[in-house]
Parts: structure tokens; sequence; C-alpha cells
């Protein structure tokens, strides 16, 4: 079985009233539209707004006017929270697929790069704030460190899930929304992005309890052959799993991703793989190195040809995270969203 993904404080959600999770996030642009009006209106703060972000306290007088996006679930983000027209500039700017609710706006922003921007093209276009979605995207050695760009006068916002401390659970991305909305003066639509998402995976995990499925052992291939790299059990990847009604074999793993060993693997049996897709390696064929593997031929997900395919996009930061947890249940549980 193979299946291709393309592409909230907590909801209590009825059961009689469960719809699909991916018509949650498509299907309601209301938190766009009304941060574009709120956006406009922001032009200063009654107060300063002090947020600490990866340590980092930073205090804003106004909302960031000239922005810049270093990753595209970050564009995406700032977009759903209505300020997308403040971003000047975008590193990962290619997205072929962008969020449908995005993708008119997305196309209008100014492409910097393929994937980071250098200083100088940061620089020129004179931002008020930066925001990363990974670490990488604050390297020392390419003139994008935080302290060098704070101390330029730009101020600096990293999504926590790259803090160090991993992502334990959702509360993590709701505070980080919180805070981009307060300096971004778009505290509704933050917080109703925010219930989007949390409403989307408690939808997943209702049906799933409901459906008294049992949780089915899997393995998250990233990438890897002389040894395998995987899902850890401090990140995304891993918080996903649990939304999708699936055990991390991996979960021992101390980072977001690590590497582990093909025997280690192959003993703990694992009964599906989830394959996530980017880079020059195509999904197809890492999957056939699967198949083709001394260790993992001898296990129950490849011989029952069971995999899921998950765009690498869908597990970060993001509303995407509805997808991707959406997509592994589906593929793993059909009988839970059976009509």
């Amino acid at each position: 079985m193979l299946v291709h993904a393309k592409s909230a404080r907590r909801c209590i959600v009825a059961l009689a009233s469960i719809t699909s999770a991916a018509l949650l996030l498509t299907g309601c642009s209301r938190g766009t539209t009304t941060a574009g009006a709120e956006a406009e209106a922001a032009e200063s703060f009654t107060e300063p707004v002090t947020i600490t972000n990866c340590d980092r306290t930073a205090t804003f007088d106004a909302p960031p006017q000239r922005i810049v996006s270093m990753n595209d679930h970050v564009t995406e983000t700032l977009i759903q929270m209505g300020v997308g027209d403040r971003i000047v500039g975008m590193g990962y700017g290619e997205q072929p697929d962008p969020l449908p609710e995005t993708a008119e706006q997305f196309r209008t922003i100014p492409s910097l790069a393929q994937e980071y921007p250098t200083s100088e093209q940061v620089l020129d276009l004179e931002p008020d704030l930066v925001v990363g979605g990974m670490r990488s995207a604050f390297d020392d050695k390419n003139g994008l460190g935080r302290d060098g760009l704070e101390a330029a006068g730009i101020a600096t916002f990293l999504f926590s899930e790259y803090c160090g401390q991993g992502f334990p659970d959702i509360d993590l991305l709701e505070n980080d929304f919180a805070q981009l909305g307060a300096i971004l003066g778009v505290e509704e639509s933050a917080a109703q992005l925010t219930e989007r998402i949390v409403a989307g995976l408690d939808t997943i995990s209702a049906r799933l309890d409901a459906a008294g499925v049992q949780p089915i052992r899997t393995f998250f291939y990233d990438s890897g052959e002389a040894e395998p790299l995987s899902v850890g059990g401090v990140g995304i990847g891993n918080l996903i799993s649990e939304y999708a009604g699936v055990e991390n074999i991996t979960a021992e793993g101390p980072k977001p991703y690590f590497a582990t060993s093909w025997e280690v693997v192959g003993e703990r049996r694992p009964e599906a793989i989830v394959v996530l897709d980017y880079g020059s390696t195509s999904a197809a064929d890492k999957i056939a190195f699967l198949k083709n593997h001394p260790v993992m031929a001898t296990t129950p997900a490849v011989r029952d040809d069971r995999f899921v395919v998950v765009p690498l996009d869908d597990f970060f930061e993001s509303s995407r995270m509805v997808t991707s947890a959406d997509t592994i249940a589906r593929a793993l549980h059909p009988e839970a969203f059976a009509e």
C-alpha cells in the first residue's frame, strides 16, 4: 500500500460533528481575511511588546513592516496570519506547491534564493524582522547569525522547534504563534490559525479513538544508506506520529532526526514505513532501496508493501502538521475514516 500526500486552545470535538481534517485547513480562510485588515490597521502598539524567543528577549515598539521570511513554511504561516503583504523577500522561494490558501500571495513575494539568501540580499532589503523556521536560517558563517542581525538593528524570530529543546507538545506552537501575533499586531488571526491546527489534530485523534485503533509500529525513514536517518522522540515527527495513531519505533532518539542502524530497525520489526519525500533521491528510489535491503526486506512493513509517502514540507511547525497526520492516519487506519 503506497499513499502520496501532495501537497485551538484545544477544541473538544464532538464525535457526531467530526469532519475531515483537510477541510479544516483548506476550507477555512477566515483567519487570513481577518488578518489582512488587522495587519493594515496595526501601525503601532498601545504599549511596547516584549517576548522571549529561544532564550532571547526582545522588545518591539511597533509591529514590524518589512519582513524577510527564511523558510517556505514560515512564509505560508505569515500569509495565513494576514501579514504576507509585509514580506519583502523570502528564502526557499521556489516552493512549487504552496498551500492553496496561500498560493496566490506566495507567488507575488520576491524569491531571494532557491534555498537561503545571502547576507547582502537580506541587508539590502532593510528588513525590520527576519523570521526563520530552522536553526540553519541564522547561520553565523553566512553573516546571518542572530547576534549580527540584531546588532544591525534587525529583529529576529526563530520557530522554537529548533531552539534546541525539541517539540514536546503542541503548546510550543501555540506559544510561538501567540508571540508572532503579538509582535506583528495580529493576535486574533494568529489565535484563529492556532485553533485550526489544534482542532485539526484533535479531530484526527478523536476519529482514531472512536474506532478503537491500536498504534501501528512505524519506522520513519528520512534518508541514508550506510545508516538510516530517522525521527527521534523530541521533534515534530514524533508528535505527528502520536496524533496519527502510530508508534515511532525510534522514539528513544535524543534529537528530532538522528542516525540509527539497520540492525536496530530490523530487530524492532516495523509494521509500516513513513518515507519522507525530498531532495535528489525520490521517494520511489528510497522505497526500492528498502525493498532490496537484506535487513529491511525481512520486516513486516516491506513484506506487506506498507509504505506511506509524506513530503518533508509537511513535517515542520505549521498547519501542514495536520496534513501529514491526516495522511498517515488515513493510510494506516482506513477503518477510522470509512464513511
